[in-house]
């Protein structure tokens, strides 16, 4: 029951959802909100860095799924960590993490998550760039481009595959 609930109310958001859509390209791009899964932080702090090094403002946004996490990681003031008791009841985000996540300015998202989780389906839905890369393909329509991370590819090697298609877009 629950499950139908979730599905719903994410569903609901992505209808409701009017954001513009444009394509951009690598130099376009300003500001980038990268979703990403909780334990590929070291491939995703390496793409960050490259992300801010090209000259763009780098946000990003994980979910930690359990209380405590495995090791002692600890991560730069631009990572947002969603953690359990920020959830309600039904798995969908308190209010007020849906509202930090409206507030936020980006031109461009990137999905570079590898679990799935209804907290990134409920990011997704909520999403207000103007373009949104994914790597995983979805049952709905979250993203303007996708390029599809095989099992034999790793984060970086599929950053650079997103990369190269981008920089040589005009």
């Amino acid at each position: 029951m629950f499950d139908f609930l979730v599905k719903w109310k994410i569903n609901s958001a992505f209808r409701d959802n009017k954001r513009k859509h444009a394509f951009r390209n690598l130099e376009s791009m300003k500001s980038v909100l990268i979703l990403f899964s909780y334990n590929d932080w070291p491939a995703i702090a390496a793409i960050s860095k490259d992300l801010t090094a090209n000259g763009k403002k780098v946000t990003l946004w994980t979910y930690q799924s359990t209380k405590k996490a495995p090791g002692n990681t600890i991560f730069p003031a631009n990572v947002r960590i969603i953690h359990p008791q920020e959830m309600s009841l039904l798995q969908i985000l308190a209010p007020s993490v849906l509202d930090e996540f409206k507030a936020l300015e980006y031109d461009t998202l990137i999905d570079l998550t590898t679990t799935e989780s209804k907290v990134y389906e409920y990011l997704l839905a909520n999403n207000s760039s103007e373009f949104s890369i994914g790597i995983i393909k979805p049952d709905r329509p979250f993203y303007d481009f996708l390029v599809l991370k095989t099992d034999e590819m790793n984060l970086q090697e599929t950053y650079q595959q997103i990369k190269n298609y981008l920089s040589k877009v005009l």
